[in-house]
């Protein structure tokens, strides 16, 4: 089951890159990355990685664009970073006030019957289970570029970015108001 859920993946991820091109043109321009630059500093256990994204327009911080986000794609689609946006869900003790930005760092799996026309979904009990879910990595936002800066590459698993992404939302909610799936469809990717 494993194996088909990396490999599942890594299917997905070859089609993502033939076809974002195609999605980035029915999307804003915070959802459209215009460079990308990575960088890992350290060694052995005390490596970390800046991640900037620059995208086409302003990434707008009033927390009423929806929900929506950046990610660093590792291998297998584990232990991703993502700085993300989605109010009114609450699942971090680091989400500034007003915009809701945050970081986490997530495992991917592939869509459920719940997430029809998705490129993945959320592994919420994985993803929950890492200790690293609820980071307060330093990061900021300011115009067109959003970063983050000395993320320890521990806690993605020590793989390496595959690409960077941007992506929509979209929460399944139970009768208690909280996420029983997250739908994540990609809208740029480099």
């Amino acid at each position: 089951m494993k194996t088909f859920q990396i490999n599942t993946l890594a299917a997905a991820l070859g089609l993502l890159i033939t076809t974002t091109a195609v999605q980035a043109a029915e999307h804003p321009g915070y959802l459209i990355i215009k460079e990308t630059e990575v960088e890992v500093e350290g060694k052995g256990s005390n490596k970390t990685l800046d991640l900037e994204i620059k995208t086409q327009a302003p990434i707008p911080m009033d927390g009423k664009s929806g929900a929506f986000g950046y990610g660093a794609l590792t291998d297998g689609g584990n232990n991703i970073l993502v700085l993300v946006t989605h109010l009114p869900i609450d699942d971090s003790s680091y989400e500034q006030v007003g915009s809701g930005f945050h970081a986490h760092v997530l495992d991917l799996k592939a869509p459920g019957q719940a997430c029809p026309g998705a490129n993945f979904e959320v592994d919420l009990e994985n993803s929950g289970k890492n200790k690293a879910f609820d980071a307060d990595y330093k990061w900021k936002v300011k115009g067109n570029e959003i970063s983050a800066e000395k993320v320890p590459v521990a806690d993605l698993g020590d793989a390496g970015v595959e690409s960077i992404v941007a992506f929509t939302l979209k929460p399944i909610l139970g009768a208690d108001q909280k996420p029983t799936n997250l739908c994540v469809t990609v809208t740029d990717q480099k």
